[in-house]
This record gives structure tokens, sequence and C-alpha cells, in this order.
């Protein structure tokens, strides 16, 4: 290989790599602005739609769940 052809590989590589950085950066920049205002877009409609009223309890039940009766035998994606 000529030292020519050395020079134009090493330069082709390094624009290629100088492209793929900027692309690699907008698109980052593109996914940090969608992920905002999904945030905001989420963040008021959850608000909107609050149920518990800011309790953020876990309720126990007072008894464990009983067995259930039955064969006793179950057969997933039966019809």
């Amino acid at each position: 290989m000529s030292e020519h052809d050395a020079r134009a590989a090493a330069w082709g590589r390094d624009a290629g790599m100088a492209k793929i950085t900027a692309i690699t950066w907008r698109v980052g920049a593109a996914g940090v602005a969608v992920a905002g205002l999904l945030t905001v877009a989420l963040g008021h409609h959850a608000d909107a739609t609050q149920t518990n009223h800011g309790q953020n309890t876990i309720v126990i039940p007072a008894q464990p769940p009983q067995p259930a009766t039955g064969p006793g035998q179950v057969t997933s994606g039966a019809s």
C-alpha cells in the first residue's frame, strides 16, 4: 500500500467518524427533547387522572387468601 493510499484511508476513516459522532450527538439531543416532552405531557395527564389523592399506601388484607376449591389441575391455553 502506498503512502498516498494510507493517507486517503485515514482521511476517509476520520471523515466517517466525524459524521457518526455528529449524528450520534443529534440523535441524543433529540432523545432528550422527546423525553422532556413526554415527561411534561404524561406528567400533566397523570395529575389530572390521579385517583388515590396522594395516598401512596399498600393495603394488607386482614386474612391471607384461602385455598381454592376444585379439581386442582389447570391446563393453560386449552379451549
